[in-house]
């Protein structure tokens, strides 16, 4: 009788043993997949306004709402926004609308100026020299720069 309850016990723990490494295993392969998931939709913010829309598009659906990959998100979003309002010569309504959306995630970020202080400054930065009177970048009216900034905790000066 002992050496059947051994024999049991020791059948027990090798499937365990099992379950453990299935499970371990399994989530490894799922991280593995959302890694890769991430690299291609970052992907899509180095071709045109088609391109980062799509990207766009995947931070709204899948990955905004997994407050793990905001450090890498966020950054990315700030500098697409950056480039936007600054540099970008594309000033299609695809652009326009991709940086309203742009700043929409931003802004939707939970405590962005206590958690990614350095990219709300340079988000706060761009919408200043946007307002200066910047010729570059995707042409915004004064009105929503001054509530742009507002809402990320910024006053820009009176005209």
């Amino acid at each position: 009788m002992a050496q059947n309850l051994v024999t049991i016990l020791i059948s027990a723990g090798g499937w365990g043993v099992a379950v453990v490494t299935l499970v371990i295993g399994y989530f490894e392969r799922r991280a593995a997949r959302e890694e890769e998931r991430l690299a291609k939709t970052l992907d899509y913010f180095d071709g045109g306004s088609q391109r980062r829309s799509i990207g766009i598009s995947m931070i709204e659906g899948v990955w905004l709402r997994n407050a793990k990959y905001h450090s890498v998100l966020v950054p990315v979003i700030a500098n697409q926004i950056v480039y936007l309002l600054l540099s970008s010569d594309s000033h299609d309504a695809h652009n326009e609308r991709n940086l309203v959306r742009l700043f929409m995630l931003f802004a939707s970020i939970p405590k962005i100026q206590e958690r990614y202080c350095d990219r709300r400054n340079d988000v706060c930065d761009a919408l200043l020299r946007k307002y200066e009177g910047e010729r570059k970048g995707i042409p915004i009216a004064p009105q929503t720069l001054r509530l742009w900034a507002r809402e990320l905790g910024y006053e820009l000066p009176e005209e």
